[in-house]
């Protein structure tokens, strides 16, 4: 229930509430400060209550609510748009808007967004860095959210080129953790799914086979027969395995055999993965 905090927060100061009158008789206004900013969570009951004083059923609210989620989504595919350009400026600019929020807000989804942009710029400018106290602030988000939405796992499949080996392990645990415990949406299994095996390729190109292995190995038991498209990609990815363990011919007939396949769905996708493929055989 934390993610509604900052849409609370919203509704309230337009219809001119302070915190003390909004809380007055239902929670401390210092623990809606909390719930607010996404330090802290409240019932359902006391949610009720609060959106009943703003003279709001709980149905606008949530309505509302995810208006505000797609803001998100498009930011996100605008920072996808900027990166696949190498659009710094662009990028930048988006970074200072998120940072420029934060400051304003406190709201703790824009400075999440700010370090995911940063993470993103690093990535096409290695002479950007990040701060680690901000690397830090985002693992312990990541991980100390009880419950993923697509904004958590979209943030997480947005950074994970960005951590360092120790701390994707880290990431990567927590995300078959909650794979394991229904600990996020059915919705977003499939990019969970996906994103596992994005890590797989990112270990593969660090050397690190054998964490490779043990992932893929993990997806057996996730993928489903309507899987088709990552049943695909794994597919690919078995054989990029074999290519860096030695087993080249066997490798390359597995990867080729994926590409091919890929070619019936999107072409990019395919021509992306035939790059991905010479990468591994210099």
């Amino acid at each position: 229930m934390k993610h509604f905090g900052a849409t609370f927060r919203i509704l309230r100061k337009e219809r001119g509430f302070t915190l003390k009158t909004m809380s007055e008789g239902i929670i401390s206004f210092s623990y809606l400060s909390k719930f607010e900013k996404g330090e802290s969570d409240i019932t359902l009951e006391n949610l009720i209550r609060l959106i009943e004083r703003l003279n709001m059923t709980l149905d606008e609210f949530l309505f509302f609510s995810q208006i505000r989620t797609n803001h998100y989504v498009e930011l996100f595919r605008k920072i996808s748009s900027a990166y696949t350009k190498n659009d710094q400026p662009t990028l930048q600019r988006y970074l200072n808007n998120e940072q420029g929020l934060y400051c304003q807000t406190g709201v703790i989804y824009h400075r999440c967004n700010a370090i995911m942009i940063a993470s993103i710029i690093q990535d096409i400018d290695e002479s950007f860095s990040v701060l680690q106290s901000e690397i830090d602030f985002l693992v312990d988000y990541i991980i100390k959210c009880s419950f993923w939405t697509t904004y958590e796992v979209s943030l997480l499949g947005n950074t994970l080129t960005f951590f360092s080996e120790d701390l994707l392990s880290i990431l990567l645990s927590e995300v078959k953790k909650r794979l394991k415990e229904y600990k996020v949406s059915n919705r977003n299994v499939r990019d969970l799914i996906s994103l596992i095996e994005n890590a797989c390729i990112i270990f593969l190109r660090r050397g690190k086979i054998k964490e490779a292995q043990s992932l893929s190995n993990f997806l057996d038991s996730y993928l489903e027969p309507f899987h088709f498209f990552e049943k695909t990609r794994k597919l690919f990815i078995d054989g990029i395995i074999f290519i860096c363990k030695g087993e080249i011919i066997e490798g390359i007939e597995k990867a080729e055999q994926a590409i091919n396949i890929m070619y019936t769905m999107d072409k990019t996708f395919a021509s992306d993965h035939e790059m991905e493929l010479r990468y591994f055989l210099k």
